[in-house]
Order: structure tokens, then sequence, then C-alpha cells
């Protein structure tokens, strides 16, 4: 079946293709973007939902039986593009990642059109037949023909709302069931209808209530409730009892039926205010050219020159990392705290559903440079959610690994899970980040105890006493970041004694380095080095979470002087680094060894740099890992292609991580230490990139990188010049970038070893 959606899929690709050749230039960032694109089974886990940036509301297809496979091996986004059946179009999820289902990942509040009759079975688990050839998704629109039913399904959003358009067959009764969606969870909903043309309720999650009201263009001329597993005559569901609402409007007679879904967080009042400032009226069209223009807006930041297919990716990449976090803020500034209480948005906009397990390396960073006034709204957002959280700890245990489930949700007082918000680790170096960046626009006096308390948390004071976590020294290197991070704050604000402590903590991780062998290696609490593999590029979990004792061999992002010390010098270093890319030993599918292409640039080899990250960004490579373990054979493929498995085998997207590190290599930048606002540079994959400052808030207009000769095989930076002056090193300040200007690199086919060496 995959194999002939794919051939499908290629002959779409080469229509569109050929399309695009005929046109003029005069395409839009947007146009280059393909939703397609990392949906298919676990290649990156997105969705093609209609949505806007940020967007609360991603309306699109739950696809069957990806959905819904309990094997763990499912979709996590609700959304596969292998499949050729639908359960419904739910207007919920999140995507991108792997684990479990806990956190309500897809199908909430969802909506099925069918017009055939059909038995009490399709409402226990409805499922219905598209016609793949049919489906067609653009930022901010979904549509596709329901295949038996003869029914065509368009769907498009704004922030609080979803707007479906259904256009049934003539003759037939066009009916609706709207039902909770995703039920395999404890998402009941209950409400009743409001007249024949609305219908109001609420959903329960794990993350708390969702609030919804639905407008209907056409009146409902029978309802009918699927309760407990039967069909009853009545109009009022009960939240105990799982269902959905049969909604039947007769034959419309070509007319299409439109429903609109306004939604809050917070109360039903909010979900009806939401509705009537996002979407009023009835037009779909004005609704979808607002969100794709939307999305141009956001996406127009960056401008890119140079390769089609290259573009493809890119701009489908910066368009992945708006989905996440989510705008929860109502249009009259309310949102639901992370104490169940409801706030205002005093002057901001409150995100919420983050990951910063690994999103902090490479989105965030990205963020700074073409969304600076949304970053600087999230760390207000942070800034509420750890006075909201008080003492929570988000971290797991020390005693388990660093990235376990235990930090998925927060426990609220009456049982119910109430946050959406999700892996909390390393989010001070994402404030942190900020703070040196001039985008934090809260007191730092007032958040600076949180961000301690955050530390302390993660790395208690007891480890003191022997300088490192016993049994773990990937969460020991994972936390001195942190520590380095705290203690910059700390000195800048002057907290001398603070600085000193956590810059002393942040060394922890040479506690764990056993200069015999060159390697971080497990110590017990005693100090004795636990057992170490004969072969350490083998995938072992014991004391290394997701990764070999090769993968973490390079994750000292804070002090790199340090760890290439700790190697013998730039020599050494640079050859065991070489050893790890040569011999397939990099794992491009996970993020613990992200960096890795960018440390030669630390070491005196920044032509290595080129090299690597022009290899990963567009070259087919061997790749040995996944997860958790070796693939059963080792994959040669390209890492990002702009195809439905846009990813390798089981690597996660991440909350727009991947996408990140995708966007910031492709442009030539790359920042190794947030936290420390310095981006490495390397050689672009496209022939000019402008990137378009935030006036508010940066000094400089734009900032254009230009590559003069670049082709496929003039790959290698000969020299650059930075405003007009020879520019000989291989990083460049967060400052210099944004005061604007412009960096311009002379490219050759060979390595110029001399250059970037300053």
């Amino acid at each position: 079946m995959k194999s002939e959606v794919m051939k499908k899929y290629s002959l779409i690709t080469l229509i569109l293709v050929f399309s695009i050749s005929i046109l003029c230039n005069g395409q839009k960032p947007v146009d280059y973007v393909d939703p397609f694109i990392t949906t298919q089974g676990d290649h990156g886990h997105w969705h093609p939902a209609a949505l806007v940036p940020f967007g609360l509301v991603k309306l699109g297809p739950d696809t069957y039986p990806g959905s819904l496979t309990a094997d763990g091996d499912f979709a996590h986004s609700g959304y596969d593009y292998s499949d050729k059946q639908i359960r419904g179009f739910s207007h919920f999820r999140k995507g991108s990642s792997g684990g479990t289902a806990i956190c309500d990942r897809a199908g909430l509040l969802s909506i099925i059109p069918f017009a055939n009759g059909h038995n009490e079975s399709f409402f226990k688990s409805p499922v219905a037949d598209i016609d793949k050839t049919s489906e067609k998704a653009t930022p901010g629109y979904y549509s596709v023909q329901l295949d038996k039913e003869k029914i065509r399904a368009e769907l498009t959003s704004s922030i609080h709302v979803g707007l479906h358009r259904y256009t049934f067959p003539k003759g037939k009764n066009a009916k609706l069931y709207l039902y909770e969606g995703n039920q395999e969870r404890s998402v009941n909903i209950s409400g009743a209808p409001k007249g024949a043309h609305v219908i109001e309720g609420e959903q329960q999650t794990y993350y708390g209530s969702i609030f919804f009201t639905v407008h209907f263009n056409l009146p409902i001329a029978n309802t009918k409730a699927w309760c407990a597993e039967t069909i009853k005559d009545t109009d009022k569901l009960d939240k105990q009892d799982a269902g959905g609402w049969i909604l039947d409007f007769g034959d419309l007679k070509g007319k299409q039926l439109l429903v609109k879904v306004g939604v809050s967080h917070t109360s039903i009042e909010a979900a009806r205010n939401n509705l009537e400032s996002e979407c009023s009226g009835w037009s779909f069209a004005s609704l979808q050219k607002k969100s794709n223009n939307d999305w141009n807006e956001v996406l127009k930041k960056i401008i890119v020159e140079g390769d089609k297919e290259y573009k493809t990716i890119f701009y489908t990449a910066l368009y992945h990392t708006c989905f996440l976090p989510v705008n929860m803020t109502d249009v009259e500034g309310t949102y639901p705290g992370l104490d169940r209480k409801n706030h205002k948005a005093d002057g901001y906009i409150h995100y919420d559903n983050y990951a910063f397990w690994d999103s902090f390396r490479t989105k965030y960073p990205l963020y700074s440079l073409f969304q600076p006034a949304v970053y600087r709204d999230i760390v207000k957002s942070l800034s509420n959610i750890y006075k909201q959280a008080d003492n929570w700890d988000p971290f797991p245990d020390s005693e388990h690994p660093p990235h376990g489930e235990k930090s998925f949700l927060a426990q609220g007082k009456d049982g119910y899970l109430v946050t959406s918000t999700c892996r909390h680790e390393h989010m001070i170096m994402v404030m942190v980040d900020a703070y040196f960046k001039g985008l934090f626009d809260v007191d730092i006096q007032e958040v600076y105890p949180y961000l301690k308390q955050e530390v302390l948390l993660q790395m208690p004071e007891k480890y003191d006493k022997i300088g490192f976590i016993p049994k773990r020294p990937d969460q020991t290197g994972e936390y001195c970041w942190d520590n380095w991070c705290l203690a910059q704050v700390a000195k800048d604000i002057g907290k001398q004694e603070d600085y000193q402590y956590f810059m002393k903590r942040a060394d922890y991780w040479k506690n764990t380095w056993d200069s015999s062998i060159k390697y971080f290696r497990a110590r017990a609490a005693d100090g004795s080095w636990l057992d170490f593999p004969e072969d350490p590029a083998m995938n072992r979990e014991k004391y290394t979470y997701e990764g070999s004792k090769w993968h973490w061999r390079w994750n000292v992002l804070h002090d790199m002087p340090a760890l290439i010390s700790a190697f013998g010098g730039e020599e050494a270093f640079v050859k065991e680094l070489s050893y790890f890319f040569d011999n397939d030993l990099y794992t491009a599918g996970n993020q613990i060894d992200l960096q890795a292409p960018f440390l030669f640039n630390y070491s005196g080899a920044p032509w290595l740099t080129q090299k690597w990250v022009r290899k990963i960004l567009t070259e087919p490579i061997v790749q040995k890992y996944g997860t958790h373990d070796f693939f059963p054979e080792p994959i040669f493929d390209r890492v990002y292609k702009a195809t439905p498995d846009g990813y390798l085998e089981e690597m996660d997207d991440d909350y727009g991580c991947m996408s990140g590190w995708f966007a910031m290599s492709a442009m030539g930048l790359f920042q190794v230490c947030p936290g420390d606002p310095v981006y490495q540079i390397t050689a672009p994959i496209f022939k000019s990139v402008k990137i378009e400052l935030d006036d508010p808030v940066y000094p400089g207009k734009e900032f254009i990188i230009k590559a003069a000769k670049l082709s496929k095989t003039n790959m290698y930076i000969q020299s650059a010049r930075l405003n007009g002056k020879p520019l000989n090193r291989s990083w460049i300040s967060h400052e210099e970038l944004v005061n604007g200007g412009e960096l311009i690199f002379e490219m050759g086919p060979e390595p110029n070893k001399a250059w970037g060496t300053d």
C-alpha cells in the first residue's frame, strides 16, 4: 500500500513541479510549503491540518488505521499519509513527536459527514473511505473527497475557529456526526443544541476542558444522540456517556453545508466571543485567504533564493516551527493557567504547549531571528507559568532517564492532569538566551528565583558533595549547561556568589570524563567508575539515554575549549570527530549530537563543518541508529526530503527541533549554545538569504547573506566579507547580525583551510 501511495504522490509531485516551472517567478514563500511533507508513518509525525501560525485550532483529518494503532507505532498527529480512510475531522492535535498518546495528541472534538445509511457500529467507530488523489493541502486549507459517500470536505481555520464546508450529493440527506473523537481517552463531551443552528458544550480532556460553540449555516432538521452505545431520541449529551450528536439536515439540493466551531479553554462565553471576533460571517473563501496570508506574513520574514526543492523543504520547515507552542489567549485576553485558574494576559499573547527537549537547540534561536516578538511573548508566558507552577517539579527523577514520561504532565488538585505544557527540560536555556538577546520584556529580578529553582530542582544540591549525578553522565552533562546559563545571568545582575557557585557546578561534566579512554562514563556514588561497553559505538542506553557513548561524547555546549582540551587539543579533537562522521556514527535522526557538525569550527577546521553540514542537508548518508537501537540494516537516504516520508525513519521533528536545524543550517548559521548569543557560520545552500529584522525589537532593518558562485561543487567558503570588511572567523555574534548588514561569501570547489581560523 505504501509503495502504491508513493507512486501516486510522485506523479502528483511531477505534475506540480511541471506546473511550477511554467509559472512566472512571482511565487510567495507560502507557495513553497507542502503540508504533506513528514506526514507518513513515523517520519516526523506532522499533519496537513488547516491552521494559522501558532493557532489553537488545528483542523484536520484523523486517518484510519494509523491514528488508532494501539501498539505504540501509530500516527502521533492523528494523520498518516499512507492511510486511505478517515475517522473524522478533529480540531485539536499536537504531532511531531514519538512516545505515547498520553497528551491527547489528536482526535478531539471531531466531525464526520455522511449521507448513506449506517448502523450503530458506524457511530461506535466511524470510518469513511477517502479518494487519495483528491486530497489537497496548502497552509490554512485542507480538502478531500469521501469516496463512497461522494462528499467533498473542505477545512480552513483561524486561531480559535475551525470552518468546515461540505458539498453533499443531491438526492440524499446531509448528515453530520459530532462526537468526542478520541475514544481511547477520557474525553467525553456534554451539552445540548441551542436552537436549530447552534450546538454548545464542553469536552473534558487530560489537560482541562475544551468549551465549544458550533454554528451551522442551515437548520438542523432532526437531532439524535449516540449515548453509551445506543442511538437515543434526545438532544442532550451527558459527559459520563461516550458519544455524540447525529445531525440530519435533509436534502440540501445542491447547497453547501458550512459549520463553524469556536473554542476556548476558559469558558463557553469566551468560545462565543472568539467565534464572533474571528468568523462572524460565512465566507469560507475569505477565511481561507486570510489564513494563507497570515502564513505568508510569517514566512516572508526570511527570503531565500536558490534550488526549488531546497526552497520547498526550507519553507515547509519554517512553517512547521510555527505549529507549536499555541496561542492559548482568548480574544479578550483570558487564558487557562497551570494552577487551574483563568488569568488575563496583560499586553501580550500567552503561549502554551511546549516541549523544550529538544527544540531549545534550534527552534528558539530561529525565533530570535524571524519571530522575535513571538519569542518575547513566550518569555512572558513562561515567567507566568513559573509563578503558577510554584513548587511543581517539571523534571523527571534523577534515578530515571533524563527525558522520561514523568516530565509530561502536572497533577492537578482534583486528580486531573491539567496542563498542556510538556517537556520542561532546558527551559532555562530558552529564557536566558532571550535575556542576552534583548527579548526579555519582564523583570529579571522577579524571574531569577524561579530560574534558580529550576536549576536546583533538576540537579539538587545533594550532588554537590560528589560533583556528579550517579549513574548518569548524560544528565550530569546536560544540567551543566543550565547551571552555566544561570551563572551568566547571576553575573549580569550582580549576584557574584551565585555566579561562582553555579559556574563551579557547570564544570561537573569533568567529573564524568574518563581521561584514560576519553569518553563520558558513569560513576557510582562512591566515585568508582562503572562498566563501559567494549565497543562505545554500541547503542547501549544503560547510562546514556537514546544514544551511544559516541553520541554523548560531544555534549559540552557551554565550554567547547575545555572539551577540546580534554581530548588533548585541536588536532586530537578533529581526528576523533572526523572518525565519528567518516564511520557513520553520527545520528541525524535524533538530537543528542545535532551540534556535532559545527564543532569543527571550534577546532581550527571550519571547512569540515561546511562539508558535513551540506552533506546532511542535501545528500544521502548512511544512518545506523534509530532512536533506541540500531536499525536492522543501515539506511542510505537523504535526511531531509520533499516527500511525505520527509525525514529518516524514527526521526521525530520534536516540536520543530529538526525543522529548526534545517532552516538554520540551510542559511549557514547555527547557535551551538543557547545562552551564548553567537552563531557558528557555515556555507548556506542558498545563493542569497534575507532576514527581515523586526524594527520594534532590533535596530537593523535586514541582514543579507550571499554566496557568490555557489553550486553543488562550489560548496566551500574561500573568503568572506562582513559589511565590506574581510571576515576570517567562523562565527558571528547576535548583536552583529541584528544590527543589520551583509555577509558575502566567495565559494569554490576545494576547501580553503586557512579561512575561518581566527
